[in-house]
């Protein structure tokens, strides 16, 4: 163990004297086995659920007709929650504390919901903005990881249902048309992902990695959640023999098409930045473009290989994890749903791996001319 700590004593000395990080090292105690972690998680719910259910049944009695006063006490939990978090670290009182809060926020919405239009309030765009905006000010204000990260999953949530809502204001309750948002709100996700793994390094420097961090593990849960729902509610060949049905199908191409040229700037900057001779640069932003035009219509795989490259570029296991999921059910969910011929689907799956076939063999011959 000592030796363990004055190898990261070390480490953090020859980040600080590189200007990379700032301050004191974290104190490494020992891991928790993940048994007892559950014991504690477990007791700190059922906990919160005794607890809840007496607050919460109180409430609804004293209060059931009175929608400011849902509204504060789900205010206070919230603010109970922000206390319990400061208070201590240990996991069932985190657990607690979640739950309080995750139930003040229910209780809140619910509240404001019927003192301000009931369920007519949910079919509005300021609703939903308002709570994403919630969201993003717990996120600032509890200093907790998994907290955070669900915050960062609302946020993402209310924007999408806001943006349905202003998009389609006559079609609120058509499905068919979720893709409408999605197919925009996809790419943009992968984006913001892209340009936090560029900008890692500064983050860390300027010691706001561990503050963006949860909110980056939730863009990407959210990015390849919304590229599947895009793929799996799509029907490409409506797009082209069916006029009106066709309508529906163009938030697929357009997502895969974005999610596509994302994949093509990922991979022309990190050509960049391994310094790879022009030629390969150029093969593999062509193989990248290639692979991208064959699967258009399944914004999920080409959204899942954008992920794919970023958990390798920041060496996440977790996000390899997700990028590997989502590329399999991607590959599924979009053959199962078209109604081509097999000889179709199979033409465009062999097509889209010969391309990386093809990519590949190119890399391996340029990476073997290229100086060592």
């Amino acid at each position: 163990m000592n030796s363990q700590r004055e190898v990261v004593q070390r480490l953090w000395q020859d980040l600080a004297a590189r200007g990379l990080v700032h301050g004191q090292p974290a104190q490494a105690h020992a891991g928790t086995p993940w048994a007892v972690r559950l014991l504690m998680g477990a007791a700190g719910w059922l906990g919160a659920i005794f607890f809840l259910a007496f607050l919460l049944g109180s409430v609804f009695v004293a209060a059931r007709d009175n929608g400011v006063a849902m509204a504060l006490c789900g205010a206070a939990m919230i603010a109970l929650a922000a206390v319990l978090y400061r208070r201590g670290t240990g996991t069932a009182l985190e657990q607690f504390a979640l739950a309080v809060s995750l139930s003040g926020q229910n209780l809140l919405v619910f509240g404001a919901g019927q003192a301000y239009g009931g369920t007519r309030l949910l079919e509005t765009c300021a609703f939903w903005a308002a709570l994403a905006l919630l969201e993003a000010v717990l996120y600032v204000l509890v200093r907790n990881r998994l907290h955070r990260f669900l915050c960062a999953l609302g946020v993402w949530s209310g924007v999408a249902v806001a943006l349905q809502l202003a998009m389609m204001p006559d079609l609120r309750h058509a499905w068919e048309w979720t893709a409408l948002s999605l197919g925009w709100l996809a790419p943009l996700a992968l984006a913001l992902l892209a340009a936090f793994v560029w900008a890692e390094g500064r983050l860390c420097a300027a010691g706001r990695h561990g503050w963006l961090e949860p909110a980056a593990d939730a863009t990407l849960l959210f990015a390849l959640g919304a590229a599947l729902v895009v793929t799996g509610l799509g029907t490409p060949h409506a797009f082209l023999f069916d006029v009106e049905t066709g309508r529906h199908a163009t938030p697929y191409w357009m997502a895969g098409a974005l999610c596509g040229a994302m994949l093509a700037a990922f991979v022309l900057a990190e050509s960049g930045r391994l310094r790879l001779a022009v030629p390969v640069r150029a093969a593999a932003v062509a193989g990248a473009a290639l692979f991208s035009a064959l699967l258009a219509g399944a914004p999920a795989v080409v959204a899942a290989a954008l992920a794919l490259g970023l958990a390798l570029r920041r060496g996440s296991l977790p996000w390899l994890g997700l990028a590997v999921a989502a590329l399999a059910g991607g590959f599924i969910w979009y053959y199962g749903a078209l109604h081509w011929t097999l000889l179709i689907k199979s033409a465009t799956l062999a097509g889209a791996g010969l391309a990386i076939l093809i990519l590949r063999a190119g890399l391996r011959r340029g990476s073997a001319r290229s100086p060592s």
